[in-house]
């Protein structure tokens, strides 16, 4: 079964908002990540408490050393990552899924995706004893 996906959103406010609602909701920090440019993960990794995986952007300069990448993870928590691509492809989404979200992020976008079999105790019980108060007595 394929993760929910949510977004893709134009801000980090929005993304939040949304891991905050999915947080009450019932779902564990633990199986929400977040899919971002970089220019915004370090500020969803300070405003969540949910898992980052972050593109950077591609520049002109060499590309960072091993050491530069692990300090990064380490040090901020982001999963540095270019493959979206096939993390998305991972979670159960389809090929054209996984393309059309990973070119938005590319392009500036945030997603999140949440794995729905693992929300904390929502589920009802099947020998759930419902109350109810007979209150004809009291309109008569």
């Amino acid at each position: 079964m394929a993760e929910e996906i949510f977004g893709p959103f134009d801000s980090v406010e929005e993304a939040v908002k949304t891991v905050d609602i999915l947080e009450l909701e019932g779902y564990s920090n633990s199986n929400i990540t977040i899919f971002a440019d970089g220019t915004y993960a370090e500020k969803l990794h300070d405003k969540t408490d949910v898992r980052v995986v972050s593109l950077e952007h591609e520049t002109n300069q060499d590309d960072p050393s091993i050491i530069d990448k692990i300090k990064k993870v380490i040090f901020t928590g982001i999963n540095e990552t270019a493959d979206i691509y096939n993390q998305l492809l991972d979670r159960g989404f389809s090929e054209g899924q996984a393309k059309d979200y990973s070119e938005r992020i590319k392009s500036g976008k945030i997603v999140l995706t949440a794995e729905p079999e693992l929300k904390m105790g929502n589920d009802p019980t099947e020998d759930t004893t419902k109350m109810k108060e007979n209150v004809d007595h009291i309109y008569q």
